[in-house]
């Protein structure tokens, strides 16, 4: 939901700015409407004061007031569209300050909680929920689990020690080297599985901390194809990041990069 707001105060800035602009450029032009005339491969323009009167030929001396004719025309278009999409985003906005259907599973006592299913859920609860369920971890070298994260779990790098304290510091659920099964029944431990809240999916960040080994390279590589055959995307639901011996991994960086991703 904040998601949402936020592209809704994002979208009527937007409106905003163009209904002012839309104003300014009718505000400048001339009474009437542009008449467009075209026969035999010639085009004519006329001024039509209003529907009344004759049409006024334009010469081509007068270029500017067909230019701001045919502006104004799509000003005035501009200006009625987007103030009735301002007006529904108001009335939306003014109602989801007044609750939404979220919410409602929240108001329930826990008997009553306990005896539904829920059907949407709030942000909060859908967070508890998901960080309440067990699931499997990866149990490939555990002797390479050698760092721990502000939340206590061991993984196997500074890099990935780093990305996990960010993901808690940001407020981001997520779990590490949890089991998923692709499609074709192959079982992988992705680094990092996130519950991206704002947009009520999941998504994966995969770490590649060793670009700079050509038999991890393939193998990695093989690992992202599993994952576009299984509708994981890089820049859609699959986040990669990267670093070798002459690029190590960029902390703040990352940090900006997850701010704007969630």
């Amino acid at each position: 939901m904040d998601s949402l707001k936020r592209e809704l105060l994002a979208r009527r800035q937007s409106l905003e700015k163009a209904i002012e602009k839309a104003v300014d450029v009718i505000s400048d032009a001339p009474e009437g409407t542009l008449r467009i005339d075209a026969s035999k491969g010639i085009t004519r323009f006329f001024h039509m004061q209003d529907e009344k009167t004759k049409k006024v030929y334009i010469t081509k001396g007068n270029a500017e007031v067909i230019t701001k004719l045919a502006n104004k025309e799509y000003a005035e278009k501009v200006l009625e569209k987007a103030q009735k999409e301002l007006r529904e985003i108001d009335r939306y906005m003014s109602m989801i300050q007044c609750g939404n259907a979220d919410m409602e599973y929240s108001k329930l006592n826990d008997t009553r909680k306990n005896l539904v299913a829920p059907i949407l859920l709030d942000k909060d609860t859908s967070i508890s929920k998901w960080n309440s369920q067990p699931y499997e971890r990866s149990t490939n070298h555990p002797e390479h689990l050698r760092f721990k994260t502000r939340r206590g779990e061991m993984v196997r790098s500074k890099s990935e020690a780093f990305i996990a304290n960010t993901y808690l510091d940001l407020g981001i659920p997520y779990r590490y080297e949890c089991a998923l099964t692709l499609k074709s029944n192959v079982l992988i431990h992705p680094d990092f599985t996130i519950l991206d809240i704002n947009h009520r999916r999941i998504m994966y960040h995969e770490h590649l901390g060793r670009m700079d080994k050509p038999e991890y390279v393939a193998e990695q590589m093989w690992k992202l194809r599993e994952y576009q055959k299984n509708g994981i995307f890089i820049g859609k639901n699959l986040i990669v990041t990267f670093e070798s011996e002459e690029y190590p991994f960029d902390p703040e960086r990352f940090r900006n990069e997850a701010r704007e991703i969630f």
